[in-house]
């Protein structure tokens, strides 16, 4: 038997499920609270009792079920000693890969536009993490000195967009602009 604490999060998340699919299936506007209800199978009131509103459940989804965790622990993990345009070459893959893994969420956030505070929250800690990781090569005298963030910025919009619209990436003409062969 569930404790009621246990409840709530199972209910919570039993609206999450739902939600994600009826948004990237009709998109953000076109989806209604009924149509959110009917697909977590229950009532409107109910809806409302774990989120204020529509806005609000596109908020938690992306804040709890997007990609930054994952994204993290890529820029975060140690990269045993490769060279940093193979790492970034493998970072972008993988955060290609996560980005096909989460299709639903994906279109979610590409339709969003009501809940632009926590899209630029989203993008901006993707672009900062990214960021982090091309002034840390920087410093270490794996890249030229440059605008570490600028170049985070096209990247990161560059693998989410291409995802966004089914378009494949080229990650290694990607990594080519970040760190031109010498030569």
């Amino acid at each position: 038997m569930r404790t009621r604490k246990e409840q709530a999060e199972w209910r919570r998340e039993q609206l999450l499920d739902a939600a994600l699919g009826v948004f990237a299936h009709k998109g953000v506007d076109g989806a209604s609270i009924k149509d959110l209800a009917e697909a977590a199978g229950v009532t409107p009131g109910l809806l409302y009792r774990y989120f204020d509103s529509k806005d609000a459940l596109v908020e938690a989804l992306l804040r709890e079920r997007g990609f930054l965790p994952r994204l993290r622990e890529l820029l975060t993990a140690d990269h045993g000693g490769r060279p940093a345009r193979q790492t970034l070459a493998d970072l972008l893959a993988a955060f290609d890969a996560l980005l096909a893994d989460n299709a639903d969420l994906v279109a979610v956030f590409f339709s969003a536009v009501h809940a632009r505070a926590a899209l630029a929250e989203l993008v901006s800690e993707g672009q900062r993490l990214i960021g982090g990781f091309l002034a840390e090569q920087v410093a270490a005298g794996e890249l030229p000195p440059h605008d570490t963030q600028t170049a985070a910025r096209v990247l990161f919009a560059t693998v989410a967009v291409n995802r966004g619209v089914g378009t494949p990436v080229d990650i290694g003409s990607l990594v080519e602009l970040i760190f031109p062969r010498k030569g």
